[in-house]
């Protein structure tokens, strides 16, 4: 048998790639993918590795040509008790999907017995999602299975059927750690002439159809699975890929119907060589003031990020393909790479990323795929719609942290629908302003903001939860806070002055692609950026952070800025950071009642400018301009119910100042020493309630009620004030305890 040089683990479920008998001994394709439209009949792999795709009419036909031994062949069953044995099989991972259909022929693969035993890691990815329309299918693209590090042994199921068996571990784990059963792929048979056993993958399309797993009953899909099964299979870069498609129509139609509509769902397994990691990768922990990603199947965690040193000489260790983005952004999406090359140089003495533009008429796009562990891909995302505006996750070592891969989805045509119509609707409301018709004009943003909001609402709605077997929960990145950068956040204002659409959009896309390849470079969100905004309008001057969030205001300025800086100089090269104090992220945030009591109300992802408690301020000065329609004599058009949600955020962050002042007061930075506020921290809620009546209680306001046009406008609106102060009176009980009252 030739010499194995490197290991792989073909675990896939090769249903019906092709009918056709070819010689069982192929020569070797020069190509390594195998689908549903070739030659099922093929070695594939590389000078060190040969892996044979073999149909099941060719299996059988090889068997009575005597060219292979069959499982019940004494020889074969010596080998397999010679090979590393493993102390039991897997138990089913979806028994209750046993009976979906396959396709008509099993394909085989031929595996090195010399590669039992060896380490691999092992995952999947969502990669595509047929339907271009559900947004609530839309969010599971690129849902993956945190990589589990696995090995291969031979073990027998309860009738005795010989299996290969994944045997890993889930969690708290190191290298010397007890594994379990993870899954089995039964073995039909061994190739003499080329030392591999032929393993049947066919119970793996069923056994792996995360779909149907994720929503057995269609509670939030609507749809049921009819079958399942791999349409392609590759082995390149010491990595072996398998898509497995699962096919799936309406809870409400007959498998049988072949009218109903189908909608497919393609998972990218992966079995990726252990030793393909580079050696020289030093894992590194979690340092105070920086916030990076981390491992967690490790029983110690490590951060995340790329490995710096692998690369040929002059060439970036790093390599992104970015597909289908329009001409008219594509320089943006380089900048956004090229700006973080400029820190790596000043960091590390060389750029970390190379980059590629891919049209989606170019031949390699279709197998350039978002997910694909071979790979790093940003994409302009021509096929689904979801809730959020960008994404950024990535897939990494869970022993040192090294990421392996990473994804940016982008919702462009969304986003430049979305941005087209928000400033033709500013330019109309700001001439009608120009003529003095402010009524006219907030009416106007006002209905704008309905149709927005009725629009994204849905995306937003559904929650899924989806495990593999007993042990594995899949990550559904779309709905984790620390990655998601949400489309429908916040109001549409009307657009800054003197802004072409162009020109800000320019500074949006830079902004979102450097926020999330930021993300893939580990690092996760900081709310406290904008603490160090200098506001003089330019580039860069909204916060010290390109990993905050800003609202539509303030994001077209935002750009890398001085925190990431230290902190890529923290996790590339181990420099500790000189600001502990830079530095908070979503959980550090207070969302409740009892968590505002013990986080700092200068973290939150809602503000903006250096001073967030003036931030809010000039928050209720907003709604009582809509609901007063103060700057102006006409009668409001905008109802408390329709700034409500502004209302209440504005109040609660304010109020959220005196509820933790003496229990995080002393970690403030950007409070004490402005304007009449107090030095003592424990009058500093009732300095909120003082504040509070007096933005309410103005005698201005009722110079503004006695100004209106007519009666009925001076009722209305006084009705819309007195509903802002019930509210806010009603909040501030809750919170302090203690109400505001204009009646003294």
């Amino acid at each position: 048998m030739k010499k194995i040089k490197s290991s792989v683990l073909a675990v896939a479920a090769l249903s019906v790639l092709s009918t056709s008998c070819v010689d069982f001994k192929a020569e070797k394709k020069k190509s390594n993918r195998i689908t549903n439209n070739s030659d099922a009949n093929a070695i594939i792999g590389d000078e060190n590795i040969e892996l044979q795709v073999i149909s099941k009419s060719a299996f059988k036909l090889a068997a009575i040509n005597k060219s292979l031994l069959t499982i019940t062949n004494s020889k074969v069953m010596k080998i397999l008790k010679d090979l590393p044995q493993g102390s039991g099989a897997a138990e089913s991972i979806n028994k209750s999907k046993s009976d979906l259909n396959s396709q008509e022929e099993t394909l085989y693969i031929g595996f090195p017995i010399g590669l039992v035993g060896e380490q691999n890691v092992f995952g999947g990815v969502i990669t595509q999602v047929s339907d271009r329309v559900n947004e609530s299918l839309g969010i599971l693209k690129l849902t993956d299975l945190t990589p589990v590090h696995v090995r291969t042994v031979i073990n027998s199921m309860p009738d005795g059927t010989p299996v290969m068996t994944l045997v890993g571990c889930f969690s708290n784990c190191t290298e010397s750690s007890a594994q379990s059963a993870l899954l089995n792929l039964p073995i039909v048979g061994y190739n003499q002439d080329s030392g591999m056993l032929i393993l049947d993958m066919s119970v793996i399309g069923k056994e792996l159809d995360l779909v149907s797993m994720l929503d057995p009953q269609g509670q939030y899909t609507k749809l049921k699975a009819i079958s399942s099964g791999t349409t392609s299979v590759e082995y390149d870069m010491k990595t072996l890929i398998f898509d497995v498609k699962t096919t799936m129509i309406p809870v409400t139609a007959s498998a049988n119907d072949a009218s109903a509509p189908r909608t497919e769902f393609s998972v990218r397994w992966y079995l990726k060589l252990n030793s393909d990691q580079n050696p020289a990768f030093e894992a590194r922990e979690a340092a105070n003031g920086v916030g990076f990603f981390q491992t967690d199947r490790g029983s110690k965690s490590k951060i995340t990020r790329f490995s710096t040193t692998e690369m040929a000489p002059g060439m970036a260790p790093v390599k992104y393909f970015i597909k289908n983005v329009p001409d008219e952004f594509k320089g943006v999406f380089g900048r956004a790479l090229d700006d973080w090359n400029v820190e790596f140089k000043n960091t590390i003495g060389h750029n970390l990323i190379s980059y590629e533009f891919v049209d989606a008429t170019d031949p390699r796009a279709a197998l350039l795929v978002p997910g694909d562990i071979r790979y790093n891909i940003i994409e302009w995302d021509l096929v689904n719609k979801a809730g959020y505006g960008g994404l950024g996750p990535s897939i990494a070592n869970q022993y040192t942290g090294q990421t392996m891969s990473a994804n940016v989805l982008v919702q462009g045509p969304t986003i430049v629908s979305l941005y087209k119509k928000w400033f033709g609707v500013s330019e109309k409301a700001r001439d009608l302003k120009e003529m003095g018709k402010l009524a006219e004009a907030n009416k106007l943003i006002k209905e704008f903001n309905a149709q927005v909001q009725k629009e994204l609402a849905p995306r937003t709605s559904t929650q899924y939860k989806l495990k593999l077997g007993k042990h594995l929960d899949m990550n559904i990145h779309a709905q984790k806070a620390e990655l998601m950068d949400p489309i429908a956040k916040g109001e549409f204002e009307i657009v800054p002055a003197n802004m072409s659409y162009e020109e800000y959009m320019d500074g949006y896309m830079l902004e979102i692609v450097a926020h999330e390849v930021g993300h893939n470079l580990g690092l996760r969100h900081n709310f406290k950026g904008n603490l160090g905004a200098y506001e003089n309008g330019e580039e860069g001057s909204v916060s010290r952070s390109v990993m905050e969030y800003l609202g539509r205001p303030y994001r077209h300025l935002n750009t890398i800025g001085p925190y990431d800086r230290m902190a890529i100089a923290y996790g590339y090269t181990g420099s500790m950071p000189t600001h502990l104090d830079w530095f908070c992220t979503d959980e550090d945030q207070g969302n409740d009642l009892n968590s505002m009591k013990i986080k700092s109300p200068e973290c939150t992802n809602s503000d903006a400018t250096s001073d967030p408690f003036s931030f809010w301020e000039g928050r209720i000065d907003r709604v009582l301009d809509l609901v007063l329609e103060r700057k102006s004599d006409a009668a409001p058009v905008w109802t408390v119910a329709e700034v409500n949600t502004q209302l209440t955020e504005a109040v609660t962050r304010l109020l959220a100042y005196g509820l933790s002042a003496e229990n995080t007061a002393d970690t403030w930075t950007n409070f004490f020493g402005k304007n009449d506020r107090p030095e003592d921290k424990t009058q500093v809620k009732e300095y909120v309630l003082y504040r509070l009546e007096k933005k309410l209680c103005n005698p201005k306001l009722q110079q503004v009620l006695e100004s209106k046009e007519s009666a009925e406008a001076r009722t209305l609106a006084e009705d819309n004030l007195k509903k802002v102060i019930d509210a806010v009176a009603a909040t501030t009980t809750v919170y302090v305890q203690k109400a505001i009252s204009c009646e003294k």
